[in-house]
């Protein structure tokens, strides 16, 4: 029986009658999809449904700690007070513009227990930025930190110019209770600690996400109540049937093992990635704390205070971008922090160099590797890798959940053979309802059978797993050869003085393009553009290896969200 069998095997019995994620056929803005047949109609559902006691803890910040039950009466009094003091509707945007603090998790479930929209802006935007933010999404009632107040404070002007008059909660002002006009203080927030009486729907706004604006100008992905709640119960899918897939594969009994995880110890994450990006807010604040967990807040990244606090916490958990885990495995100090508690090392947001997994299995003691891949288009997570069929398949992001249909089309749309290259398609429950007042953006993505283009070119495999080749703009263009740099960058990514590595295109006269990698060693080594090439080579065409290596001093520039900026690189290069 093949590993995929097992994996199959263990949907089936999840989406089968009875199950808690029983599958059935749904109708959602005009279309039919497949989607779970229990799922709640509103976000808010999943928080009042937690099943933690009071006293559990939920979130430590620092030297700071708050229970749930904590937690509980200070959302309800934020919902309440939304609504009585700040005007806001169902529906409604209600912006979040600060970093990981407390007070963004707890305002974002408060914003749900409205019925609102929570708009999770870029705590790393400008003042210019942040006013386009607060245009576009139409956020008359902001949640921020003293920062975000005193740059959203220099637009106030233009802002009610443009029709939008702003009202600020401050979250951990630098003086006491209310600053200005227009501003009121968290603290001062305060309403009755009951439920609000709110109607709206599962195909009503539940939150916006912004795309990372790397190449154009943010885009505001807006999600329903259907999608948030879908990509939570697709990441508590993705959790449970990896797990019981290898029991099935070792003979285990499936059924007693199942039985025997609900009884699991509380599940501790450390949160390292801004929690304003998808992967953050949907795909770690929220399946944790809907499932009694609690989330360790890291205000920056920084390994060594990671190290640190995996060891002080007894995290079970963690999730980031790659760059953050080689971070880890790379310190100097890593061999003298406990992390025996560590279970799970996740990686999102960027492809996952296929060693990555061998190194997770060799340095950290009960830790195993996994591979989310999604967007914020698709509320979070679109497919998973981990395990025992992460080792099998290291290259994988991973297979879809039974409420996701994927495929791979070729220029013209129709779908290629299996093993062959094409942009990946993802239809579902779990797909974006729009871009936020752009349709012809939102067309231009969705088609009319609500197919959602990813613009990731990949390759699936007979089993039905995804390899993502590289993404559409990505490509290198060489002489008339299509270069996935995430092939060169996983080729580069194994030598042993190399910690993260980007490939890029630069101009060439004759070619059009050429290969370019940007190269960080680990600290102590040294990289020569001779010794990669020749190493490169080992494993790449000649075409594919990169004829320019820039060996930098200093970590790759990043966005907040952690990913490479690549247009940084190309700049740079062409600089030199």
């Amino acid at each position: 029986m093949s590993s995929v069998a097992h994996i199959n095997g263990v949907l089936d019995l999840l989406s089968a009658p009875g199950s808690p994620f029983e599958t059935t056929e749904i109708e959602a803005r005009g279309q039919s999809y497949t989607g779970y047949k229990n799922a709640p109609p509103q976000v808010r559902q999943l928080w009042m449904a937690i099943k933690a006691d009071d006293d559990d803890e939920f979130i430590v910040y620092e030297d700071e700690r708050i229970t749930y039950g904590q937690a509980r009466r200070r959302v309800l009094e934020v919902a309440n007070g939304l609504i009585v003091d700040f005007g806001v509707q169902p529906g409604d945007s209600v912006g979040l513009a600060l970093r990981n603090y407390p007070e963004w998790v707890l305002g974002w479930w408060a914003i749900q227990m409205a019925g609102a929209t929570a708009v999770e802006m870029n705590s790393f935007w400008n003042a210019e930025e942040l006013k386009y933010g607060v245009l576009d999404s139409g956020s008359s009632v902001m949640i921020v930190d003293q920062k975000r107040h005193d740059l959203i404070a220099s637009k106030l002007e233009g802002l009610s110019a443009e029709g939008v008059d702003v009202q600020m909660i401050l979250v951990r002002g630098e003086g006491e209770g209310d600053t200005d006009e227009g501003t009121v203080a968290w603290s001062n927030v305060d309403g009755p600690a009951v439920v609000p009486e709110v109607d709206f729907g599962a195909d009503d706004r539940a939150a916006m996400v912004y795309t990372s604006g790397t190449t154009a100008f943010p885009k505001g992905v807006v999600h329903t109540q259907r999608n948030v709640v879908t990509n939570h119960l697709n990441m508590v899918v993705f959790g449970v049937s990896i797990p019981l897939a290898e029991v099935s594969a070792s003979g285990g009994d499936v059924l007693a093992a199942a039985g025997a995880a609900q009884n699991s110890p509380q599940t501790v994450m450390l949160v390292a990635v801004p929690l304003f990006h998808v992967t953050g807010s949907h795909c770690v604040m929220l399946p944790i704390t809907a499932t009694g967990g609690k989330l360790v807040l890291m205000y920056k990244w920084d390994a060594e205070v990671a190290l640190e606090l995996i060891e002080r916490e007894k995290v079970t958990n963690f999730t980031g971008v790659p760059t953050m885990t080689m971070d880890m495995l790379a310190s100097p100090s890593f061999a003298d922090h406990d992390t025996s508690t560590l279970k799970h090392m996740g990686s999102g947001g960027a492809p996952n160099p296929p060693h990555m997994v061998a190194k997770v299995d060799d340095q950290v003691e009960n830790a195993t590797a996994t591979q989310g891949y999604g967007l914020s288009e698709v509320s979070g997570i679109a497919t998973a890798n981990g395990g025992m069929f992460y080792k099998e398949k290291p290259g994988s992001c991973g297979f879809a959940p039974r409420v996701a249909e994927v495929k791979v089309v070729d220029v013209s749309g129709d779908e290629v053979p299996v093993g062959e290259r094409g942009e990946l398609c993802i239809r579902g429950p779990h797909v974006f309802l729009e871009y936020h007042n752009k349709p012809d953006a939102t067309a231009e993505v969705i088609d009319a059978t609500g197919w959602f283009h990813t613009g990731d070119i990949a390759v699936m495999d007979d089993d039905g797993f995804v390899f993502i080749v590289d993404r559409a703009k990505d490509v290198v263009i060489r002489g008339g050869e299509n270069v996935g740099s995430a092939e060169v960058e996983a080729a580069i990514a194994k030598h042993p003085a190399v910690h993260e590595c980007a490939v890029f295109g630069v101009p060439h006269d004759r070619l059009g393009e050429e290969v370019a990698v940007a190269v960080y060693p680990i600290q102590g080594e040294t990289v020569r553009a001779d010794e990669l090439r020749a190493f490169a080579s080992e494993s790449l065409a000649a075409f594919k290896v990169p004829s320019h290596v820039f060996v930098h001093d200093e970590p790759l520039p990043k966005n907040p969200n952690g990913k490479v900026l690549k247009r940084v690189l190309r700049e740079e290069a062409a600089a030199r």
